[in-house]
């Protein structure tokens, strides 16, 4: 098979199908539903040597379309003939057993814990129709169809009561043949490089947590992160292992010894250290922990699964061996200036304060002793009268009473 050009980004299969149409070698269309981007659209030539080498096994993971002659019942194609495109038919070496979609098409409608948003189709037993619902991304079950032709095509006729999710049967190992270039871990041109093992960590705008890997260029290995569930970029895997399998060439991987910029790491390392913890905008729950420069240990915090800082450790010996450690004197030196300059605060607040209290107390004395000081004057010279009253009775005039007149 041959791949004729890059990935093409789409909005819905028919726009696959239509390029399919337009390239005069496709022979095969292939829709691709990634969580993390738009669906892609893969063009393929299966000719080679005048021979059909496209084996390709249905799965939901994606939507195959196949040139063949509009009414001839899927013979090879004739030159001078017109082509169409229809929906691959499912092989018949691995075909779906009647069972297994007897219990898929009475599964609930299932959106998943992701955040994305991709309308998908669901057969509901209750009412016997297939209705849209929206679909998160990931974690889905068996009953979810991109069409709603496809839905009624799988499950028509099924009855019976809702069954609970844990009835879902094992679906067989599907390993497609037709594998994108971009999957190809072997070699790959450097601009495809870029995308895979040079792109910036991108946790994306949804809200989900999931566990991925990405190759960080700067150190040359491969790094944990949570992935959002939406609109990512390539560098995103989802063990370390096929990280490593398909960056070992883009970078030497660390050597266990000392480097001349490692003294600088560590001093980065401690500036993390003193930075606040920082939950992130996702709203997942993993518990973490920080290192208190305060309290010159670790604390535990809830992570929100993206963004926040380097001061964020898996477990607490992590956290220690980080900022407490050997070579951390400057994370201590810090700590103590830190305490110097609150000790010098506290100091002075206490200082003021206790002059302002002793003023306070002096004053409130003060006026007590002259409310209470004994008067000069003495009792008994109260009761006496004052001697500018005396002065005024002594300064009156007393009339002189008629003397009586004697008789003869």
């Amino acid at each position: 098979a041959r791949f004729l050009g890059p990935d093409i980004d789409i909005l819905d299969p028919e726009g696959c199908k239509a390029a399919c149409c337009a390239h005069p070698d496709c022979d095969l269309a292939q829709v691709e539903y990634p969580a993390d981007r738009t669906p892609l659209c893969t063009l393929v030539s299966c000719v080679s040597n005048g021979l059909d080498v496209c084996a390709l096994q249905p799965s939901s993971q994606g939507r195959v379309f196949r040139r063949t002659l509009p009414e001839a019942g899927g013979e090879s194609p004739k030159g001078g003939q017109k082509l169409s495109v229809v929906p691959l038919q499912e092989s018949p070496e691995s075909p779906r057993s009647n069972d297994s979609i007897h219990v898929f098409c009475r599964l609930p409608m299932k959106v998943g814990p992701c955040r994305a948003a991709f309308p998908k189709f669901f057969y509901n037993v209750t009412s016997q129709n297939c209705s849209g619902f929206i679909y998160g991304g990931c974690d889905a079950n068996g009953n979810n169809f991109d069409s709603q032709q496809e839905c009624e095509a799988t499950c028509r006729g099924v009855t019976g009561s809702v069954l609970p999710e844990d009835s879902t049967p094992a679906p067989p190992p599907q390993q497609p043949a037709v594998k994108a270039p971009r999957m190809a871990p072997a070699d790959f041109a450097a601009p495809e490089s870029k995308e895979l093992c040079e792109a910036k960590v991108e946790v994306g705008p949804c809200r989900a947590s999931m566990k991925r890997w990405y190759f960080n260029k700067e150190t040359g290995s491969c790094e944990l992160f949570f992935y959002g569930g939406c609109k990512g970029n390539q560098n995103n895997y989802e063990t370390e292992e096929s990280c490593k399998a398909t960056c070992a060439g883009a970078a030497a991987l660390p050597s266990s010894k000392k480097h001349p910029d490692e003294d600088k790491s560590h001093e980065d390392v401690r500036e993390h250290c003193t930075l606040k913890p920082e939950t992130g905008p996702c709203r997942a729950a993993f518990p973490k922990f920080y290192y208190d420069p305060d309290s010159a240990s670790c604390k535990g915090f809830v992570y929100g699964g993206c963004g926040g800082n380097g001061n964020n450790f898996e477990s607490l010996e992590d956290c220690m061996k980080s900022c407490s450690g050997d070579g951390s004197s400057d994370g201590h030196v810090t700590t103590r200036s830190q305490w110097t300059a609150a000790f010098f605060l506290f100091v002075t607040l206490a200082v003021i304060c206790t002059l302002l209290l002793a003023t306070l107390i002096i004053i409130t004395l003060r006026r007590h002793r002259l409310s209470r000081r004994p008067s000069s004057v003495s009792d008994k010279q109260e009761l006496l009268p004052d001697t500018d009253e005396l002065s005024s009775l002594d300064s009156m005039t007393l009339p002189e009473s008629p003397k009586p007149e004697l008789k003869a």
